[in-house]
């Protein structure tokens, strides 16, 4: 295992859950900031979370740690955690002709590239990384600013956390509460202003409140019983018609694929055979996405085929009672690699914990 270059407290480290929690941060340009997928008929969900969090003094001291000495950078710096080591870097940050930051939403997800790898790295190494991108990216008068921001952003994914366990210690039941979810909502924008410039705001949650406002719109019209499911079909419409072209572009998007997916599903079941599924993803994709779903559909089979026999030679070692704990996840690890490189091996370690196969759920 990677030591860290930082023996930083372990109640900082910790400071990931808040990073990770639903909604908060965006894995891609698309909001997804709250779940309301589920259906409200069951009247249920699972209660909120306790969130691991921090003191902000705690988030100030890690944005000053010391540099690295130049040998140390060297080895830093060229070599990215495994999750990251295959993902393309975001995209360069934008500065005026003043050579004065400009903050959208490249600034944010440079931010978030890095905070993705936290529990492979500590947050003190990922603050390392992106005060690094800052310095190689920035004019040096536009560094503060970039600084700034980025403390700002960290202080208020801390203060998210401090608002969900509020919340949580007020509610003790697991009631699904659309009223509940929109007070929590409200709560966490209003809190903003205390870590983040309205401009700041705006340029990095603009569309995730969008889509936010949007889908607790939609799910309040399904909770209707006064509708009928015309009237509602006319709300949906209405709703659409209202919001940012955007959401009704993805809306369309999302129905369109769904659509696909339920015919091409029909089509399986019926055995239809690859010819005319492909038919099908040409008449609604085109040949290139036809194609590119093709391929995608190649990846996936080799991926599961690559998982099977991961999963064959690892479950003698999981069943086996002549291995320590210890013993026991060294050799899975080997065998992990053996199949497994750079984000892979974030990703199988999470379907096995998924599927309780780890060592620890086991002993």
């Amino acid at each position: 295992m990677k030591k860290p270059l930082f023996n930083t407290t372990t109640t900082i480290g910790l400071v990931c859950a808040v990073f990770i929690c639903g909604g908060i941060f965006l894995s891609s340009s698309t909001p997804t900031a709250l779940d309301l997928s589920h259906s409200q008929d069951t009247n249920k969900s699972e209660s909120l979370r306790i969130e691991k969090t921090v003191s902000p003094q705690n988030i100030t001291a890690l944005l000053n740690t010391p540099d690295l000495t130049a040998e140390q950078a060297a080895i830093f710096y060229a070599n990215l955690p495994q999750s990251l080591a295959d993902s393309p870097l975001p995209s360069a940050l934008d500065t005026n002709e003043q050579g004065e930051l400009i903050i959208n939403m490249k600034v944010r997800r440079l931010f978030e590239f890095y905070l993705s790898a936290i529990g492979e790295e500590t947050l003190a190494e990922c603050i390392l990384r992106i005060r690094h991108a800052l310095t190689q990216q920035l004019p040096e008068s536009a560094i503060a600013t970039g600084l700034e921001v980025l403390e700002g952003f960290l202080q208020y994914q801390n203060h998210i956390g401090e608002i969900k366990n509020n919340f949580s210690a007020r509610y003790h039941d697991d009631t699904y509460d659309l009223e509940r979810i929109k007070e929590i909502k409200q709560t966490v924008r209003a809190s903003r202003s205390l870590f983040l410039s309205p401009q700041t705001s705006q340029a990095f949650y603009k569309q995730e409140d969008e889509y936010d406002d949007y889908m607790i719109n939609k799910m309040a019209i399904k909770s209707r019983t006064d509708l009928t499911a015309q009237q509602k079909q006319v709300e949906y419409e209405y709703l659409n018609h209202q919001s940012p072209a955007w959401i009704s572009q993805q809306e369309l998007h999302t129905n369109l694929i769904n659509h696909v997916q339920a015919q091409e599903k029909a089509l399986r079941e019926s055995n239809a055979d690859k010819p005319a599924i492909h038919q099908l993803r040409v008449k609604h994709y085109g040949e290139q996405g036809a194609q590119n779903l093709a391929a995608l559909d190649q990846q996936r089979a080799q991926w599961a085929n690559r998982v099977e026999q991961y999963r064959l030679e690892s479950q003698a070692i999981i069943t086996s009672s002549g291995y320590s704990q210890a013993e026991k996840e060294q050799l899975l690890q080997g065998i992990r690699e053996q199949h497994f490189s750079g984000s892979e091996l974030i990703r199988i370690k999470a379907l096995d914990n998924m599927a309780g196969k780890s060592v620890s759920q086991l002993q």
